[in-house]
């Protein structure tokens, strides 16, 4: 019990802010349900006893029914029923509308958690774990976690209530009911709990092999099949795939499995009431008053503790979820918490900037620079030095080790470096292109941009020639892996889109060196042209330095022991 209320006030910690007044409603309104589901006990007492004794009026509390009124009370609690589960039908819809809404605020969380924090820690993450976290990990704790939950609660009200009014008619015969399912519901306890912990602790690991083995199908499909591998690496999916499958089996065995712990329950409670009235009462009045209670009571308590089975085997299975969700999702919710607004007028300085991941082999050590306005920079040096290294640091997508950024002598934070990274524009060597048009991963979700200046956009990249080639021009779909351009005409799209963004800082590590000499050399200075026309900052990474130097306004160089 003490665990459970630990887990309540865990998650509680992590119901986002603008949920909480909901979460307060989601309850109240499964309390409205239970308050409904209990007063219509009441109702169904008198109908039992109706049944079982048709030619007789009855006392039942402190009402007398008289046999004439009989088919008044059928339809008062006929119209009672109906109106019940029809408010319980619109509660229910309700409650899974705003829960699946909590699921995506959990999967938007988690996406800024991969894509705002660490960049270090993300390049290490598998993409299936990524996937996995941000997808299938929200579902599972709405729907296993949280309403598993309001299933407990609810339903343990519930038949918190029917004891009680089991125990003003009968308590003898309540209080052998409660030992019964007390008993039961233990042993249902014991015997779960070592699959249901398994479970719990092999799903991760379970879902990223799982995705890991199919991104690899997928990713690698000319290469599987042209060395005869496809056999292996579809075996080695199917083999994943079982293992996920089998954690899936064992969980729809137990859920299946709740409702035969349930008929034993009602077996023993109909042998238990059918010795109370064949022993203990003698008197046939008082026996079809007993009956008929404890035949509402039941109606209402056996699918009570079937719900409850299968929440429990639901809410344990799936409580990985919640370690995920509590370690990932704090975040600053005010991104831009600093009291200076960053902008970009002056000069980029970054001071003592140093950076390692072992202090014997030090990547940057003690660097300056100071990166002006407007200007086009670029960082040579032999591979492996620390280029890209420097473009993290400069744009704030990994910490330095020690060291201080400014941009306009205001000190980049971790309270600030959100707004900071927005002046940046990030292009590397692996063009990023989405399943989409030409046109569409040029101007993204731009419906208002100017098609003159895209145009002559273009035409100044040279990407006219390319676009013309193709039927459709730019509504030319292009897959993710864009099969039918090359490596430099998509380096080209996303220096088009680069620009379509109006870019106050752009980056550009390796960029333009899938581009033959030419078509870099005409590039490198349309760009230069660009700068002067915008006052952009430029900073670029190449191997080519040597050849373009002359475009460049500043060329920094990194040597050997992190000489500048």
């Amino acid at each position: 019990m003490i665990r459970f209320v630990n887990i309540l006030n865990r998650i509680q910690e992590v119901i986002p802010n603008k949920y909480r007044k909901t979460s307060r409603l989601f309850l109240l309104l499964s309390f409205l349900q239970l308050l409904l589901d209990g007063f219509s006990i009441f109702l169904l007492i008198p109908v039992v006893i109706s049944i079982l004794d048709q030619a007789n009026s009855f006392d039942f509390l402190t009402i007398t029914i008289e046999a004439s009124n009989k088919y008044i009370l059928i339809c008062v609690v006929l119209l009672f029923f109906v109106l019940k589960n029809y408010l319980g039908i619109k509660i229910n819809k309700y409650q899974a509308k705003k829960a699946y809404e909590l699921g995506s605020e959990y999967s938007s969380l988690l996406s800024k958690y991969y894509l705002l924090e660490n960049y270090i820690s993300f390049k290490q993450e598998k993409k299936s774990a990524i996937v996995k976290d941000i997808i299938f990990v929200p579902n599972d704790f709405v729907s296993n976690v949280l309403l598993s939950i309001n299933t407990i609660i609810s339903e343990f009200f519930l038949l918190l209530l029917l004891c009680f009014i089991g125990v003003f008619f009968n308590y003898m015969t309540t209080l052998l009911i409660i030992m019964i399912m007390v008993v039961i519901f233990l042993v249902h306890k014991r015997y779960n709990k070592s699959d249901l912990e398994k479970i719990n602790k092999t799903r991760v690991n379970d879902y990223n092999k799982n995705i890991s083995n199919l991104n690899n199908l997928l990713n690698g499909y000319l290469s599987i099949k042209s060395s005869n591998m496809s056999a292996h690496f579809l075996d080695v999916f199917y083999n994943s795939n079982k293992t996920l499958n089998e954690s899936y089996a064992v969980l729809h065995a137990k859920r299946i499995n709740s409702s035969k712990q349930t008929e034993i329950i009602l077996i023993l409670v109909l042998c238990a009431i059918f010795v109370v009235t064949n022993v203990l009462i003698t008197n046939k009045t008082n026996s079809t008053v007993f009956l008929s209670v404890f035949a509402a009571l039941l109606f209402k308590a056996i699918p009570s503790v079937n719900k409850l089975n299968i929440a429990f085997t639901n809410f344990k299975a799936h409580l990985y979820t919640l370690d995920i969700i509590e370690k990932k999702t704090n975040i600053p919710q005010n991104q831009t918490a600093s009291d200076a607004t960053i902008s970009f007028n002056n000069q980029i300085l970054l001071k003592d900037i140093s950076f390692y991941y072992d202090e014997e082999k030090k990547i940057l050590n003690n660097v300056n620079l100071k990166f002006p306005k407007g200007k086009f920079i670029a960082i040579s040096g032999e591979s492996g030095i620390g280029k890209t290294t420097l473009l993290n640091i400069i744009s704030k997508l990994i910490k330095p080790t020690s060291g201080t950024i400014y941009i306009d002598d205001i000190k980049i934070t971790d309270e600030n470096k959100y707004e900071y990274f927005n002046l940046f524009t990030y292009l590397t060597q692996k063009p990023f292109i989405y399943e989409g048009t030409i046109l569409e991963n040029i101007v993204l979700n731009n419906t208002t941009y100017n098609k003159e200046e895209l145009h002559k956009l273009i035409s100044d990249l040279r990407l006219d020639k390319i676009i013309d080639q193709f039927p459709d021009g730019l509504d030319t779909y292009i897959g993710s892996d864009a099969g039918n351009l090359s490596a430099g005409q998509l380096q080209l799209i996303c220096i088009a889109r680069a620009i379509m963004n109006n870019p106050k800082i752009l980056i550009l590590d390796e960029a333009t060196n899938n581009l033959d000499k030419e078509a870099e050399i005409r590039t490198l200075n349309f760009l230069k042209t660009y700068i002067t026309k915008n006052n952009t900052t430029i900073i670029t990474v190449s191997h080519h330095i040597k050849e373009t130097k002359d475009v460049y306004d500043t060329i920094v160089e990194l040597k050997g022991h992190n000489e500048i």
